[in-house]
Formats: C-alpha cells, structure tokens, sequence
C-alpha cells in the first residue's frame, strides 16, 4: 500500500492536478473532498494514512481547492473520515464532503422465486461472499412474468467475475436454497428508463460480515 502510494507521488509536486498513476487504479469504494486543504500538503495526508493499519489500498488527488482521498476499503474510509485534520491544516475551518462512489460500470442480473415476504434485507446479507455488491431491490414486475410468481430482485455488482458466478451458480441463500437467477434486460421489465437504473444507496459496497450459525445433530 505505502509503496503504491508512493509509486503515484513519485517526481511530483503539490502544484499537479493529479497523483494518480495509471496503474494504480482500484475499486472506490469511499472516497472524500477535504476542502479546503489549507496547509495539508499529499505528503503529510500521505504519512498520516500511512500510519493507520488500513485493509486495502487508498490515493491521494490534489484538486483545485483540496485533496481527495479514495480507499478501496470502506472501513478505511470511515476510519480517516472520522479523523481530525486541524493540527495538519494549520488549525484552519474545513469541511470533509462525502464523495458519494458510483463505478464506471456495473452488471444487474434478475433473481427470480424469492418469496414476496422475505426481506430485501435478508437477501442483500445473503451476499456476504461477494465484495462488489452495490444494490438490492424488488422491482416491479416483469413483462413476462406469469400470474401468481413474485416479483423479481435486482442484484447490481461492479465485478464481472461475481456477475458471472452468480449467473453459473445463482443466489446462495445461507444454503438453504439457490435462487435462479439471469441477466437483465432493460426490455423486460416496465418502466421508465430512469426506474431501471441501479440506485447508489448509502449500503452500497458495504462490507457483509459473514453470518453466525450452528448445526445441531439430535441425539441418537
């Protein structure tokens, strides 16, 4: 992590836009804008993340009136968040926005047979494998969809590959069940466009701790 971060400010100064290098993209999963920055140069920002003990990896992007800060981790985002930056800034007013964290581009696939009952909840926990999970609705109802059967559950994630296992295996529910599961189509479901769309609520890319359970054998 602190060599990747200082592979993205190598040969560059305070003055460039931009720190942050081609190859070390990541998945934002937090990210805010300390506005304005004052005195906090990215070297001090960086030595103060470089001293947390973070899970993933982070960058710094010096902006017009500010630096923003992005972590791969929601957990570090919270932790550097919480954080006090007045001593660094010179003890100067500043405000933390929140950087609400949409990804270039994400994959939503239908789960079908999920009871109307069991809450949206219950099947976003489900998911606590999955790292890239950005959204867990019930939609409307789909143009096909035969008399009687529940309405469909859109599962939106950031990763292919977890797109792709939830096609070839369907939704795991604490293995009680597989739901059946297949990609969306925007042409079959009603709606406007805009109702199609993935909603980046404030659940989105949370981390999903994995569930406590016990199996009990009866006595012979």
């Amino acid at each position: 992590m602190s060599i990747m971060l200082s592979d993205m400010m190598g040969g560059e100064n305070d003055d460039d836009n931009s720190e942050l290098s081609e190859h070390a993209r990541f998945l934002c999963k937090g990210a805010f804008l300390l506005t304005p920055s004052h005195d906090l140069s990215l070297d001090k920002a960086a030595n103060i993340c470089d001293k947390l003990n973070f899970r993933g990896s982070f960058s710094l992007t010096k902006t017009a009136t500010g630096i923003l800060f992005k972590f791969s981790e929601p957990d570090d985002y919270q932790q550097v968040f919480r954080k006090g930056f007045h001593k660094v800034t010179g003890g100067r007013l500043y405000r933390k926005v929140a950087i609400p964290c949409r990804p270039q581009k994400t994959f939503s696939l239908l789960v079908n047979e999920v009871p109307i009952d069991l809450p949206e909840d219950d099947i976003r926990a489900s998911l606590y494998r999955f790292s890239s999970v950005v959204e867990v609705t019930r939609l409307q109802s789909r143009l096909d969809q035969p008399a009687g059967t529940p309405n469909p559950i859109r599962v939106t994630v950031a990763s292919l590959d977890e797109f792709n296992t939830l096609l070839q295996q369907g939704l795991d529910f604490y293995g009680a069940t597989y739901f059946p599961t297949e990609p969306l189509k925007k042409d079959m479901l009603k709606g406007s466009k805009e109702g199609l769309l993935p909603v980046f609520d404030s659940a989105g890319f949370s981390r999903i701790p994995p569930p406590p359970s016990r199996t009990l054998k009866p006595r012979s």
